[in-house]
């Protein structure tokens, strides 16, 4: 069957190694699929406000599935389709314990992110670019206390920038006692904590239910870990060159990298028919 959505992670995949230009040659191939009648959506670890300015800058994006899965928003009616928190109780705990440790995190909620003002300057110096960096200055919330900001809202994922290799066990053991939760990884020695069940082929198929597709019509491209299970699940399914060995493992196909427009590249040949 032919292809009738794109899917595509964004860091270390469709964004270049700063984490924030897309290639020409994403753009241009991305849409003209969308001018094909083909829709695409954003698979991303990160919450909406953070890749906002892609989704506008692309100007082709009906859905964005963000924070691994945790929440998802149509874009073409502005409207919410799901959110999948932490409960609140484990979500301050776990927060806490993460203030206590020093670690510099995030917190996802409702498509924003929150971080505690006094960890800011902490938190961005160990964003993994510069440009990221800027990106979390200008579309982050920053609050004098985090556990009080985030009352009432549903936590969808919380994103340790940095935690050491020989700490890495001990930490997720020590979070496990606060409550079930699963663990992943995007970049570099990252952490993301989300609620069991949740990742991106669970939402990209949950997506597919509601538009009637099946995995044999979807394009998925990705790059690390948090990437496997989708490309496991989508038909079509690529790993950049740059991917994790465990990305390219899962997918079907491999691409060029993010760097050389990988995304763009396998679209140009797959879904336009351009040799």
């Amino acid at each position: 069957m032919e292809i009738q959505l794109i899917t595509m992670d964004m860091d270390g995949t469709t964004f270049q190694d700063d984490h924030v230009t897309i290639p020409p040659r994403n753009i241009t191939a991305l849409r003209a699929a969308a001018e094909r009648g083909i829709a695409l959506a954003i698979t991303t670890g990160r919450a909406w406000s953070q890749v906002q300015e892609a989704a506008e800058q692309l100007g082709c994006i009906s859905w964005a599935v963000t924070a691994n899965g945790a929440s998802a928003l149509d874009l073409t009616q502005g409207e919410w389709l799901w959110h999948t928190g932490i409960p609140a109780e484990q979500r301050r705990a776990m927060t806490t314990l993460l203030l206590k440790r020093g670690l510099p995190f995030e917190v996802y909620a409702q498509g924003d992110s929150y971080i505690q003002q006094e960890r800011a300057e902490q938190v961005i110096a160990s964003s993994p670019s510069p440009e990221y960096g800027e990106v979390l200055r200008r579309r982050c919330r920053f609050v004098a206390d985090l556990n009080a900001a985030l009352e009432e809202r549903p936590t969808e994922k919380i994103h340790i920038f940095s935690v050491p290799a020989g700490q890495r066990a001990a930490l997720v053991e020590e979070l496990r006692t606060l409550g079930p939760v699963d663990v992943d990884s995007a970049f570099g020695a990252n952490m993301e904590l989300i609620a069991p069940g949740v990742n991106k082929a669970a939402a990209v198929a949950e997506l597919c239910r509601r538009l009637d597709l099946g995995p044999e019509q979807v394009m998925a491209f990705g790059d690390a870990g948090n990437d496997e299970a989708l490309l496991r699940w989508a038909g079509w399914s690529f790993a950049v060159a740059n991917a994790s060995e465990g990305a390219k493992g899962a997918a079907k196909h491999l691409t060029a990298s993010n760097e050389a427009g990988g995304v763009g590249l396998a679209v140009e040949r797959y879904v336009l028919g351009r040799a």
